[in-house]
């Protein structure tokens, strides 16, 4: 294993808590003791908006889960959910759940092919990537809305954009298309270091292709497994020179 001063600076924006879960699943692949800058750029303020009633769920985000599970337990309701992750939070907060494919936009096909009766309720922060209420409802298939949170910005750290000053080689996480413009926005004018960035998907990557960035990975998979191992081909990468 290399030196831990050799190794590039894992850097991910996401909100505290799955970022704390990401660097946790990086270091488990990569080394317990791999050099990681949490700086959020988005904190969540959960909202009191009432929810309907309803028998079927649709939850993009384990955010969405938190914020409901709040308010009111699953018991023992149907959610369908973008990937693992969600879903598995949507168990713990009493759903039955299942799991998507890693997208949205698959998610919504997920759906689709199931032909339920009844309406939906897609329980969704303020900002989505995709408009899965509009693509369902356009399928014949009524779905409502509720916001349960908004995405506040938030400015980079010090630390973080030390890191974003200095020569060593960063590694970027980017985990939806309004990530990578905020990512963007909080980059400081060149020089900056090597830039090492995974996509989640083609949307996101779309958002970032116009930086200077040294190399640029999409996930295959959608999922944070997917992230890991895009991050890994980067490695093999900045290994390579």
């Amino acid at each position: 294993m290399d030196s831990q001063s050799e190794r590039p600076i894992l850097l991910v924006t996401r909100p505290a808590v799955a970022a704390e879960g990401f660097v946790r699943a990086f270091r488990d692949r990569f080394g317990a003791d791999w050099p990681a800058v949490i700086s959020p750029l988005t904190e969540i303020e959960l909202l009191d908006t009432p929810i309907p009633e309803f028998q079927t769920a649709i939850f993009t985000s384990q955010h969405a889960v938190a914020a409901f599970h709040r308010m009111a337990p699953g018991r023992g309701r149907q959610a369908y959910c973008v990937g693992l992750r969600t879903a598995q939070a949507a168990r713990e907060a009493g759903f039955d759940a299942i799991a998507g494919p890693g997208d949205a936009e698959a998610l919504s096909e997920l759906i689709a092919r199931q032909q339920l009766g009844g309406k939906l309720l897609f329980l969704r922060g303020e900002q989505i990537a995709f408009d899965l209420e509009e693509r369902l409802n356009s399928a014949g298939i009524e779905t409502e809305s509720t916001i349960l949170y908004r995405q506040l910005p938030r400015p980079l750290s010090a630390e973080a954009k030390a890191v974003l000053r200095a020569s060593r080689p960063v590694l970027a996480p980017i985990f939806s298309p309004n990530a990578a413009d905020r990512f963007l926005d909080a980059l400081p004018q060149a020089p900056h270091p090597p830039l090492f960035v995974a996509a989640m998907s083609e949307a996101v990557a779309s958002r970032l292709k116009s930086a200077s960035l040294c190399h640029l990975e999409v996930a295959r998979h959608p999922d944070a497994q997917g992230m890991l191992d895009a991050l890994a081909v980067l490695l093999q990468r900045q290994k390579a020179g």
